[in-house]
């Protein structure tokens, strides 16, 4: 049952990257941080099993390294998030460098042969080294500075990442869908991790006094199969915020995706042309989801993407703005975008601010595109509004 909960997590793994990653180009971080926090629980709980011991010598030391990275990952999928881009930088790479250090110090430990290594973990399994892992099987230095390293490292990630992006969800600038998506992860991550922290902590207590290398808690079976479950809170706990998964947009659930891919299939295989599935309610959807999420103030918003985000075909989104509204889409996105500066400037955001910062915030990739269109829209320049206004 241990293992349910990899296959449910490489299973959301798919979900998020099939849904998310034309959007958000972060949901790769994410999927690694599920990924390796469901490794390390899997690890704390077959240690304390007393099954499953090849398994055990496989995973327990051997992945050190990589659940040092646990806190990089979170910190640099917050980034991601906020920039709506994947963020790989060199200062990812500074950051994962103790991730590197840790590989060389256990070096000794990987040269063991599996059977070695299994003498070594059988040895712990019986309360041997509890206070002593071996200084031959370490190159740098003492294993206990290792032990001590990995979660005070990922818990300071984490709360630096948990603290910057409650400070920029507060901005009142920040996008809805960007503050949503912060709202629900940090939810999920404490549902996740809370039964967790109990777990540890219900063990401390039981376990002997004299542990230190792990913690050794003797489980009958029925104790044992309540252990396992928590490994599948985690997978769990995301389907209480289902548009984490499918999107955060009006149509975002996984009966329209099905919806939409059937009609797709049918519509090929019948050689229909996509305007014959013309829908009355589309005006009104593709409004409210422009109201809503505001995603004209993305700097590629286009077209195309209108038409992904609401499973609309591409020709009936166009015929909208051209037929009903009697507007090409440019010229309405730039209008709504023009509209959000006006409201900055009434909010005194400029002096806060560039022009050229109210720009980029409101979707224009540079200052003279910005200044075309505001004066397209309203005869002057943002500068010469700014002054009529005061």
């Amino acid at each position: 049952m241990i293992f349910t909960s990899i296959y449910l997590n490489v299973f959301l793994c798919l979900l998020l990257i099939n849904f998310q990653w034309r959007e958000q180009k972060s949901v790769l971080y994410l999927c690694l941080i599920i990924l390796l926090f469901n490794l390390r629980m899997n690890i704390g709980i077959l240690l304390n099993s007393h099954t499953n011991l090849n398994e055990l010598a496989i995973l327990m030391f051997q992945t050190d390294p990589l659940a040092y990275l646990l806190g990089p990952f979170v910190y640099f999928y917050g980034k991601s998030v906020f920039e709506e881009k994947l963020v790989f930088n060199l200062q990812f790479l500074l950051l994962c460098l103790p991730s590197i250090l840790l590989f060389l110090n256990l070096l000794p430990y990987y040269q063991l042969s599996m059977e070695e290594k299994l003498v070594f973990i059988k040895q712990i399994d019986k309360n041997i080294y509890f206070r002593n892992f071996p200084n031959e099987y370490t190159l740098l230095f003492n294993y206990k500075i290792q032990r001590s390293l990995i979660p005070l490292s990922n818990l300071s990630f984490l709360l630096y990442t948990f603290y910057n992006l409650l400070k920029k969800k507060s901005n009142a600038l920040i996008k809805p869908k960007i503050s949503k998506i912060i709202t629900s992860f940090v939810f999920i991550f404490v549902i996740s991790a809370f039964p967790l922290l109990f777990y540890v902590t219900y063990v401390s207590f039981k376990s002997p006094l004299n542990s230190d290398l792990a913690f050794r808690l003797p489980l009958n079976n029925n104790t044992l199969e309540l252990y396992y479950l928590l490994t599948l809170i985690s997978p769990l706990s995301f389907l209480l915020f289902p548009k984490f998964i499918y999107g955060f947009n009006p149509n975002a659930s996984i009966v329209q995706y099905v919806q939409f891919y059937f009609k797709k299939i049918i519509s090929i295989g019948s050689e229909v042309e996509p305007s014959k599935f013309d829908n009355s309610d589309d005006s009104g959807i593709i409004m409210e989801y422009i109201e809503k999420e505001k995603p004209f103030l993305k700097t590629e918003f286009s077209l195309h993407d209108l038409s992904r985000e609401l499973n609309i075909p591409n020709l009936r989104v166009s015929g909208f703005f051209n037929k009903q509204l009697k507007t090409p889409f440019p010229e309405f996105r730039n209008r709504l975008r023009v509209g959000h500066a006006i409201q900055l400037f009434k909010e005194n955001m400029h002096l806060q601010m560039s022009i050229e910062g109210i720009a980029t915030v409101c979707g224009f990739k540079n200052k003279s595109r910005f200044y075309a269109a505001f004066k397209a829209e309203y005869k002057m320049t943002p500068t010469e509004w700014i002054e009529k206004n005061k």
